[in-house]
């Protein structure tokens, strides 16, 4: 397997030990509710469903992302679970950095990847493009490139169950389709951190304030206070409407500078345009 330089990884549960493979059965068990139960792509009803929403406050969890944010006080966004089966269809690069309209990464959103029963080299492979986090793409930038394989990315086909991911959300990654798999489904659950600098879009679902707000009555941490606070987000919704019709470039819509303040010197090239 090929380095991966950028990404932190953890395994939870060792199989060998039995109360281990007990709550990854749990989990997989779990997720067969949830997606029996609720719309595909759709988390806004999680805090129905206890064993996968305390994985938004799973103590080793928090611990990494505290290392990564360099804060306690960053918010969760939502999670999602799916449970992948034989034949499931890839998905082209893409990123899912959270910005309307994209144009910085300044700020850091962190994707936790659970893999309950772990990739094998069936149903499909982890894509990963190292740095690419530090490039400002719209999310779907390379999909024309489908689930080509470049030199230098990185493959996830095997780990071992309840193996956990950390990833900067703007990577660019996707999913590689593999033939076998029968009998031995994927169980894949992702929850999403946001640094606390910023206002960030809300999930993009109608009910998001709603789910922040039921999570928050039943996972309230003191050492988290903005876990699932509803400030930390604007409606998605108001900032598509912002951009809908608009053309050209975008500088000028917003407000003016302050002229007291410091000016890049006239004629500069900025590095994102």
């Amino acid at each position: 397997m090929r380095s991966r330089r950028g990404l932190s990884r953890r395994t939870d549960f060792e199989p060998g030990r039995s109360c281990a493979h007990r709550r990854i059965e749990h989990l997989c068990a779990a997720v067969n509710a949830f997606i029996a139960a609720e719309a595909p792509f759709d988390g806004r009803n999680v805090w129905r469903h206890p064993i996968l929403a305390e994985l938004a406050v799973d103590d080793a969890t928090l611990a990494i992302v505290d290392s990564l944010m360099g804060t306690q006080n960053y918010a969760w966004h939502h999670v999602r679970a799916a449970r992948h089966d034989p034949g499931l269809r890839g998905i082209a690069w893409h990123h899912d950095y959270e910005q309307i309209p994209q144009t910085n990464r300044h700020h850091l959103q962190v994707h936790v990847l659970h893999y309950l029963r772990g990739p094998n080299g069936t149903i499909g492979d982890l894509l990963l493009l190292p740095g690419s986090h530090r490039s400002v793409m719209r999310r779907d930038a390379l999909s024309f490139l489908k689930t080509q394989e470049f030199p230098q990315c990185v493959v996830i086909d095997e780990l071992p169950p309840g193996s956990t991911i950390f990833v900067h959300s703007a990577l660019v990654h996707a999913r590689r389709s593999r033939p076998g798999g029968d009998g031995q489904p994927r169980y894949f659950i992702d929850n999403v951190y946001m640094h606390p600098a910023i206002r960030w879009p809300s999930y993009g679902r109608d009910g998001w304030r709603d789910t922040l707000t039921q999570m928050a009555a039943r996972y309230r941490r003191a050492d988290h206070p903005r876990l699932f606070d509803a400030d930390a987000f604007f409606d998605i919704a108001d900032g598509v409407a912002r951009m809908h019709g608009r053309t050209g470039s975008l500088a000028l819509d917003l407000p003016p500078a302050d002229s007291s303040a410091s000016r890049p010197v006239a004629g500069a090239i900025p590095i994102v345009q």
